[in-house]
């Protein structure tokens, strides 16, 4: 790899790249291309700044995540089935030999140093990387974000949509669109019908859950509501329930909690009371949590 000085660069963090994202035998393959759809050469490079250095990639890159894993959980009951925002990144990988730029993607927005992420495969905030992983102080830099869709079942068979301006980014970008998943609640006998949508934004989640059809209070746990969410909270974190529906009544504004490190989020009713292990109940919120 060429290395040219920083003050020479001109034109923004990466030049002359394409994202291509493609789905071979359920295998996701993400490929750094030239604009003009090409493998970069040497007569035709790709420059990126990593850090306050240039670099340049000379020949083919790409990283393959076969199917039959749960990669970073997106095979998971509120994700599977769902298309998800995965951002790419390029990282200069000094345990390759010789040290190289390699190309990796991850469902966290906020990566600089290989450290951020996480080497478990099904952790959320892995980042699918070549065989060689980088060390914990590589620098990495966000290039894009592309949309991604993992089955459910122990298949995990992985496809993509047809890319347009949208769902295909070929820049730095920080946030994902607004998506939509699948919670999983306890304390029902039959759960409630609802929209739940989240947007990743930096080192934060929004979450917004709107009641479509109320459900059945368990008679033995229905004093517990809990519901889970895509991304485990960074911290304890909590904000108000806007809508809360106890014993089959409208109550008044409750609470949800998340612990840290948790993916469920405690719903609590209207002066933080036990719910009524009987008849109906629900609740619809939005707000943060960090991640």
């Amino acid at each position: 790899m060429t290395v040219i000085n920083a003050n020479t660069f001109l034109g923004g963090v990466v030049r002359n790249n394409k994202l291509v994202p493609s789905v071979s035998a359920n295998d996701l393959i993400l490929s750094l291309k030239t604009l003009a759809g090409t493998d970069p050469s040497a007569t035709d490079p790709v420059y990126v700044r990593i850090g306050d250095t240039v670099r340049s990639v000379t020949a083919a890159l790409s990283v393959t995540k076969a199917d039959a894993t749960n990669w970073a959980n997106l095979g998971s009951t509120e994700l599977a089935t769902k298309e998800v925002d995965l951002f790419a990144y390029l990282v200069w990988n000094t345990n390759l030999t010789p040290d190289a730029v390699d190309i990796f993607w991850s469902r966290i927005p906020y990566g600089r140093l290989y450290s951020d992420f996480s080497a478990t495969t099904t952790n959320e905030k892995y980042a699918a990387i070549n065989a060689t992983a980088p060390a914990a102080t590589d620098e990495c830099v966000n290039i894009g974000r592309f949309a991604a869709t993992l089955s459910a079942g122990a298949g995990y068979t992985w496809t993509v949509p047809t890319f347009t301006n949208i769902n295909l980014i070929q820049h730095p970008i920080y946030e994902t669109r607004l998506l939509s998943y699948a919670p999983v609640f306890t304390g029902f006998s039959s759960g409630p019908t609802v929209a739940a949508r989240y947007q990743i934004a930096g080192i934060k989640m929004y979450i917004d859950t709107v009641t479509t059809a109320v459900g059945a209070s368990d008679a033995g746990t229905g004093t517990a509501f809990t519901q889970t969410i895509p991304f485990a909270s960074l911290n304890v974190s909590g904000g108000i329930l806007y809508t809360t529906y106890d014993n089959s009544a409208n109550k008044a504004s409750g609470l949800y909690v998340t612990a840290a490190g948790s993916r469920t989020l405690t719903l609590y009713n209207s002066a933080s009371t036990a719910w009524t292990a009987a008849n109906n109940k629900a609740a619809s919120f939005n707000g943060w949590i960090w991640i």
